[in-house]
């Protein structure tokens, strides 16, 4: 089976029906992964025509780039496009990285030091939010047809993913003391979704009542956490709810003496980042280097036109006026145009883009009259918490490039749908939940990573799922929708289900202490998980689910006899 697979994804021409018979009967219906059973000459015609071709695509359309300026019989050819696919993709998940070291993860540390958040409190909220926001709105784009399997299955696959690897991974990096009063609730709410949430979905039938059951489950989550959180505040436990700010290296800072500290920051002005070119490390560096010097600095530019720095370490915490009087002119304009440029027709966009200008210009004046150089303004707590969110959306544009290269290459090495989506799409989704966790790991908050590990599924789940109903709901225009779990979400909820009472049990005997063997058992657990999806997807075993139909089938039973 395997060695066949393989012959097929490089031959590339292996026609499994007749390709005039597949475009007669409802192109439109078909899975994109049939673009394989047509002829080389035909598969252009295929990608136009298949409504499911256009359904990864975001500002850019990798299958129509594969399939029809790219010649897909010419093995050569075909295979440097898809190593460019591979390379952009690469470039993609490091432009990420750069963006959430240098940016993100300093805003949400300093926004849950302002509001005095503990580290769990500010893991399954705020980073919590911040990371899954680009998740649950790319799952929107699936309701053109309908099917929940996707969806359904690529949440708990995140969901795996999250509270094994990326949970081990942060165990495994630095060893600390897991507050009882706050991670019990939270693995037992994982538990509790993972049974509810599939007992939902076995019956393949959503209403109202039950898309309110989940959201009021993720409110009395919570609530309970905030709660408890209060009561350690009264009863004078102060140090599991102040977080210590440390700098990159895990050293303890002065925040007093940096808020203090000089005028307007000069690390923040795009002078000081072109000075960079100027040091001999970088004539000095190799070809390679300096292309990786020159794309930092660029990507550097970049994010400094657009979001405001915030970062205990910088003098004044990073307020800058001059660049923030940019950013506020600027990145309006640019969530405009990227939210709706598919929305909007020219003349539209551009009267909003107008409007938008005359406001800002409006507002940068009022505040450019009355804030200074050398002293933070009142509202720079808002300003952080608008630096987590607007960082969260400019890595979610990145991200959705990212996932939808990811998707033509699955397509391409004819890859199913459902292991596809537990595995590879789980993995590119939660990138910057692996830059996050390790970035917060190795500055000394193991906790706080620890936290949005278990709590990110919990919000993924629930209130994705949530989004999802609603959606689907007002797209049908009835009160109860019909759903499918298919053939891999019981496994991943089952899955689920053993990893959560395997942390259970672990803190438990260990006396709450994260220890490098819990780490070891998560990692094996999900080993054994990947195992299990490969032998799936090679169909030596088959998933453990009760929907069996391939998306072919499925499509093809909502289509009246057309034969």
């Amino acid at each position: 089976m395997s060695s066949g697979k393989l012959l097929d994804f490089f031959t590339n021409d292996t026609p499994t029906y007749e390709a005039h018979q597949n475009i007669i009967v409802s192109l439109k219906t078909q899975p994109c992964s049939n673009v394989h059973s047509v002829h080389a000459d035909e598969r252009c015609l295929f990608v136009q025509e298949t409504e499911h071709c256009r359904e990864s695509a975001h500002y850019i359309d990798y299958m129509h780039f594969m399939y029809c300026i790219v010649d897909s019989s010419n093995v050569i050819l075909f295979g440097l496009a898809v190593t460019g696919l591979c390379l952009i993709a690469l470039t993609l998940a490091c432009i990420i990285h750069n963006i959430c070291v240098r940016r993100y993860v300093d805003a949400v540390l300093y926004v849950a030091k302002s509001l005095h958040l503990n580290e769990y409190i500010a893991g399954v909220t705020l980073l919590t939010y911040g990371n899954g926001l680009p998740q649950v709105l790319s799952m929107l784009k699936q309701h053109t047809t309908g099917d929940t399997e996707l969806i359904f299955n690529q949440y708990l696959g995140t969901a795996v993913y999250q509270t094994s690897f990326l949970a081990a991974l942060v165990i495994s990096m630095r060893r600390f003391y897991i507050y009882p009063e706050v991670i019990v609730p939270n693995i037992i709410t994982l538990l509790v979704t993972a049974i509810l949430v599939e007992a939902f979905m076995y019956k393949e039938q959503v209403g109202i009542l039950k898309t309110v059951i989940l959201f009021v489950l993720y409110v009395t989550f919570l609530s309970a956490l905030y709660t408890i959180s209060l009561v350690l505040d009264r009863q004078g436990n102060r140090s599991r709810s102040q977080i210590t700010v440390r700098d990159a290296s895990g050293n303890a800072l002065d925040i007093s003496r940096t808020e203090t500290d000089g005028n307007e920051g000069e690390q923040n002005s795009i002078w000081q980042i072109l000075r960079t070119l100027r040091r001999g490390g970088f004539r000095n560096a190799s070809l390679f280097g300096k292309i990786i010097s020159l794309g930092n600095l660029l990507i550097e530019a970049i994010t400094a036109m657009l979001l405001p720095q915030v970062n205990y370490g910088l003098p004044l915490h990073g307020w800058s006026k001059h660049l923030f009087t940019v950013n506020l002119n600027l990145f309006p304009l640019f969530f405009i145009y990227t939210a709706f440029v598919d929305v909007l027709d020219t003349l539209e966009l551009g009267y909003v883009c107008l409007g938008s200008l005359a406001t800002t210009v409006v507002l940068t004046t009022i505040i450019y009259c009355t804030t200074r150089t050398d002293r933070k303004p009142f509202f720079f707590n808002a300003l952080a918490l608008f630096t987590v969110f607007a960082t969260s959306y400019l890595v979610m544009l990145l991200m959705y490039e990212m996932v939808a290269i990811l998707e033509t290459l699955s397509i391409i090495a004819k890859i199913s749908s459902a292991s596809f989506v537990i595995t590879v799409l789980s993995w590119g989704n939660c990138w910057i939940d692996l830059v996050t966790s390790i970035t917060l790991a190795k500055r000394g908050y193991p906790r706080l990573a620890f936290a949005a590990c278990l709590g990110g599924p919990v919000f993924n789940i629930l209130i994705g799922l949530c989004t999802v109903f609603c959606v689907q709901m007002i797209r049908t225009g009835s009160t109860t929708i019909h759903v499918r779990d298919g053939t891999s979400g019981p496994t991943c909820a089952a899955y689920l289900l053993v990893i959560t009472l395997t942390l259970l049990l672990s803190v438990l005997f260990s006396r709450f202490q994260a220890r490098t063997s819990l780490a070891f058992c998560l990692f094996t657990l999900y080993f054994t998980f990947l195992v299990y999806i490969v032998l799936c997807e090679f169909e030596i075993t088959h998933g453990y689910g009760t929907d069996h139909n391939d998306d072919g089938e499925y499509f093809l039973d909502k289509i009246p006899n057309q034969r």
